[in-house]
């Protein structure tokens, strides 16, 4: 369960980060999503994120999983 709530904080980052609506998920919905959900759900924002500078793709990129 720790691993999701980090993931989730991260997603929450990742979507503030880009000043879009605020992202709110209640932690106890958490049970009901499998840690491939949420790691599904952080690549999609990832990789919304075309527009990005260089500068900035290098920072998101850090968060992406090998």
């Amino acid at each position: 369960m720790e691993d999701k709530k980090e993931l989730l904080n991260e997603i929450k980052k990742l979507w503030n980060s880009k000043n879009l609506p605020n992202f709110d998920m209640d932690e106890s919905l958490l049970e009901y999503l499998d840690i491939k959900d949420l790691q599904n759900l952080k690549a999609k924002i990832l990789d919304s994120f075309t527009t990005l500078s260089n500068e900035q793709k290098e920072w998101l990129a850090k968060f992406r999983k090998q």
